[in-house]
């Protein structure tokens, strides 16, 4: 078949999608991806190395850098996940819609079949305005109403409160996104959707969820057309398939170190990498133990450091992440489904929408310390979750055997068997 995808969002999201498409070519699939990466990444050799075309929808409107660090302090700030995504909805995707429009429509002009991140809600439309089969991407788990799971941005005061607590956040959501949807399906001629979450980020034939069922057990109430087909582990990139210079070496030269990454969430801004950092350092100062702080940065000489640490602008996390004892994170689907499959216990300081919940399925899960929020973060607090976090062997344990039976596991396999089963035939 000839298949489109079509991705949104920052690296986390994006990269189920070079996973998927790599997977699809394997089989024998021509396959296309159309990539807005918010920030603008090249994904260029990945595509070529794999074997897929790529095609990029950059946003049209390119923020000062100054303006990027006012918008994410805002958001930050913020707190509450739902208003957040208003904000990211205004500033990340409103001002490129038009354009991924466009290119979704090309896209189904030249499939058989289309594939879409859930957020992309231009492909669904392009989709059934062109009669093509479709399918989405949800990369978590919690933006599906079920009976058994926390509704977003809402406190777990227990299940007895998850069927309101589901009608409270429909309401929200609806209220966020339904005038965007709307005011293209109305433009196309289609029908109105009622519900975001049950139309708009669900196609109606397939909608793969892309986590461990080891994290993930589908809930009874879903309908057939969901499913868990585990998660989308992303190729290796051709810059990060080997470890920086030196980091073999002290990685081997004494105790598992703590990894320090923010992925995504991190601003290329000079003065909060040195804001963040400063906040990881002081916590590892603190805690007495050996670390790897990744900043995406050219010259990390900028960045004064002890010999207990090591600093680098990337490392592949499934070469790296087993070497160390501790994962400390921002909570992105990647990352967190990432150190699980390395067998590692992790700190979530979540910044933004479903990092929380990650941070409580990790809790629930009891391969976790307490989620702590980026905003009003501090090195004291840090500190004392890494210290615990060390000091509960059984942590480690647990992420351990979760993450032996994690790779045995074929996510983008399971994917593809679903695609072809339920949009075509292979």
């Amino acid at each position: 078949m000839k298949i489109g995808l079509q991705a949104w969002g920052s690296e986390g999201d994006i990269h189920p999608f070079t996973a998927l498409s790599a997977g699809l070519v394997e089989r024998g699939h021509e396959v296309t991806l159309v990539v807005t990466d918010n920030v603008g990444r090249d994904y260029s050799d990945l595509a070529r190395r794999s074997g897929f075309k790529l095609i990029a929808v950059p946003n049209p409107v390119m923020a000062s850098t100054e303006e990027v660090e006012r918008i994410w302090r805002q958001i930050i700030e913020l707190g509450n996940p739902l208003r957040q995504a208003e904000v990211v909805m205004r500033y990340g995707f409103d001002p490129v819609a038009a354009l991924m429009y466009e290119a979704a429509r090309d896209l189904c002009a030249d499939s058989d079949a289309v594939v879409g991140h859930f957020f992309a809600y231009p492909l669904q439309v392009a989709a059934q305005k062109s009669g093509r089969p479709s399918a989405t991407v949800n990369i978590v788990h919690n933006c599906l109403p079920s009976s058994l799971i926390c509704p977003p941005g809402l406190p777990n005061l227990g299940r007895w409160t998850y069927t309101m607590g589901w009608r409270l956040v429909r309401s929200m959501v609806n209220r966020i996104f339904l005038p965007r949807v709307n005011a293209l399906r109305a433009k196309e001629g289609l029908p109105l959707d009622q519900d975001v979450m049950l139309e708009t980020w669900a196609a109606r034939r397939l909608n793969l969820i892309a986590v461990s069922p080891q994290i993930c057990q589908r809930p009874f109430d879903w309908e057939d057309r969901h499913q868990v087909c585990g998660f989308l582990n992303p190729p290796a990139s051709p810059a990060t398939e080997g470890l920086p210079p030196g980091l073999d070496e002290f990685l081997a030269a004494g105790e598992p170190p703590v990894y320090f990454t923010f992925g995504s969430m991190m601003l290329a801004n000079p003065n909060y990498l040195r804001e963040v950092a400063g906040i990881w350092i002081d916590a590892i100062q603190r805690v007495g133990c050996r670390a790897v702080i990744q900043l995406p940065r050219h010259d990390l000489s900028v960045f004064e450091t002890s010999d207990m640490i090591f600093k680098v602008g990337r490392s592949p996390y499934a070469k790296v992440f087993p070497r160390c004892a501790l994962i400390v994170h921002h909570g992105g689907a990647g990352t967190t489904q990432a150190s699980l499959l390395a067998g590692r216990p992790s700190i979530i300081v979540a910044h933004v929408s479903d990092q929380f919940f990650w941070g409580s399925e990790l809790e629930r899960l009891k391969v976790g310390g307490e989620t702590l929020r980026r905003k009003g973060l501090e090195a004291k607090s840090l500190a004392a979750g890494i210290a615990e976090v060390l000091d509960r062997p059984v942590l480690g344990k647990n992420a351990n055997r979760i993450g032996q039976r994690m790779g045995l596991e074929r996510g983008v396999t399971r994917a593809a068997e679903l695609i072809e089963q339920r949009l075509g035939t292979a």
